[in-house]
């Protein structure tokens, strides 16, 4: 035993040993991971949700998102933007050290962004909004100069967490994706002891900037959710996220308490206006013959936040709180009417030789297919019929893209933490280069408001831009958006959790540090 306490001290230095103190954790949390071993760089392999979610644990960013989603001060002391919006100026806390005791340097943070940039770095997506940007060392903090106004890139800067690399060599920085599993100094709260195909057993990090109430901390991975959610129920982990009603219901029926966080996600039932919905009275009709409560309430079982316009509300700062409005089945038949659409002889409405009959796209993911279910039961009730097709999340995407053999669909997006929806609604977001995909008419007024939304970094100025921005798709209508999916920890009796209300699923350990067992 001794052995191997002196090996564990030798990678990881003396703040392991310090911390030895328990025979069993404080907290178990059961992770889903295709990545087993886990990689504990969260730069390598961030396409597995588990990796990105360690990392929260372990490093730190130079801005983080506050319970509102608003960039703030992280290992940064401030931000401050150029009147042109091209140069964003972070200088950083001093004090600031890694679990082995050596001091957080603008060097490290050079050589994070150096390598997301460099020919080597295997991630396309986490490197792509990096290409254009310049770092450089100014006076006792970091500049970064961008090729264009970029509203967003504060928001950018919280995603990208920086590494204890200042001082590594160019071939060394270069062969971290081969030692991914090989655990480095940490900024975050905690510090990896020791780590195994099945488990990372984490220990407080002595230096981190608040110390954390639990001892240690135990992550199980799991291949699938059936496997953490039978740990759950044995007892043998007291946490488990789910990302969906089904999993969360079985969640519960083994007792804990529910915490949701609202994502960056949004849900919309897109139309594709190339044919029968080029018509704005069916649009309109359809948007308003939509109850967003009732779908949250029965298919999602309650698993949602209803959403009026194109901001998803996990990005809070940005969307004023406001209440969905019913289903107006009334104002919808009125439309319809009005436009010439009246009911046939088996309800179903009729204009000419033309029948109001739609096929409605679906992926098969859980719980978007019962969800198009309730939109076409909703529309039945208007005279609308609703075919509904599911089918996997790739062939939706390619029937999407192809602009064709569909009248609408049920798609579910990622945002990310910044409210700019340039690349689904402006009218050059065409794919490739983007996901604008309904076909309807160019709006100037549209890409006016987005392009403020996008390259003003001024809060007030992107408020009022976000608001315009769904008051101009609310007329033109190239979709209904319906909710923001959320994300529910399940946590047995015994632990005190704090969990933040908006965010991605890493979110959840923003305030793990005040955690405590009991």
């Amino acid at each position: 035993m001794l052995i191997l306490v002196v090996i564990a001290a030798s990678v990881l230095g003396v703040s392991a040993l310090s911390h030895l103190k328990t025979a069993t954790p404080d907290y178990r949390e059961g992770m889903v991971s295709d990545e087993r071993p886990l990689s504990l760089n969260p730069l390598v392999g961030a396409t597995d949700q588990s990796v990105r979610d360690l990392g929260a644990l372990l490093y730190r960013r130079l801005l983080r998102l506050d319970d509102r989603a608003v960039p703030v001060a992280d290992l940064a002391s401030s931000l401050s933007v150029s009147q042109d919006g091209l140069t964003y100026h972070l200088p950083l806390r001093s004090g600031q050290q890694w679990s082995d005791g050596r001091t957080v340097t603008v060097a490290d943070v050079l050589a994070t962004v150096a390598w997301v940039q460099s020919s080597g770095f295997g991630d396309a997506v986490t490197a792509a909004p990096w290409r254009d940007v310049h770092a450089q060392a100014v006076g006792d903090g970091v500049s970064f100069d961008l090729a264009g106004p970029r509203a967003s890139f504060a928001a950018q800067l919280t995603q990208l967490p920086i590494l204890p690399i200042g001082t590594m060599s160019r071939a060394a920085i270069t062969a971290l994706p081969k030692t991914a599993a090989v655990p480095m100094p940490t900024s975050g709260p905690f510090d990896v002891v020791s780590a195994t195909p099945s488990t990372v057993t984490l220990f407080p990090n002595p230096h981190a900037a608040v110390t954390a109430h639990l001892n240690q901390v135990e992550i199980d991975l799991f291949g699938s959710f059936a496997d953490a959610a039978a740990a759950y129920r044995a007892g043998t982990v007291d946490s488990v996220l789910a990302s969906d009603p089904v999993q969360r219901a079985e969640l519960v029926a083994a007792g804990g308490a529910v915490h949701n966080i609202k994502t960056f996600r949004f849900v919309d039932l897109l139309f594709n206006e190339r044919g029968i919905l080029a018509d704005p009275a069916v649009r309109e009709a359809i948007a308003a013959a939509i109850d967003r409560n009732a779908l949250v309430a029965g298919p999602l079982r309650g698993m949602g936040v209803a959403e009026t316009g194109a901001i998803p509300e996990g990005i809070a700062w940005a969307t004023p709180s406001q209440p969905a409005p019913a289903g107006d089945v009334s104002s919808a038949i009125s439309v319809l009417d009005a436009a010439g659409w009246s009911p046939g002889p088996d309800g179903i409405r009729v204009h000419g030789a033309t029948r109001l009959h739609v096929s409605l796209a679906v992926a098969d993911i859980i719980p978007l297919p019962d969800l198009a279910a309730g939109i076409s039961a909703q529309l039945a009730r208007v005279g609308i019929s609703a075919e509904v097709t599911t089918m996997p999340t790739a062939s939706l995407r390619e029937l999407l893209v192809a602009g064709g053999g569909y009248d609408m669909a049920v798609a579910d997006w990622d945002n990310g933490p910044d409210p700019d929806v340039s690349s689904f609604w402006r009218s050059t977001a065409v794919p490739p280069t983007g996901f604008n995909v309904s076909g309807g008419p160019v709006d100037p007024f549209l890409d006016q408001a987005l392009d403020s939304l996008a390259t003003l970094s001024d809060t007030a100025t992107r408020v009022a831009a976000a608001a315009a921005v769904s008051s101009q798709l609310a007329d033109d209508l190239p979709a209904v958006f319906l909710e923001t999916p959320e994300l529910s920890l399940v946590v047995r009796p015994g632990i005190t959790v704090t969990i933040a209300p908006v965010g991605a699923s890493a979110a959840r350990f923003n305030d793990i540090t005040s955690w405590h067992r009991g």
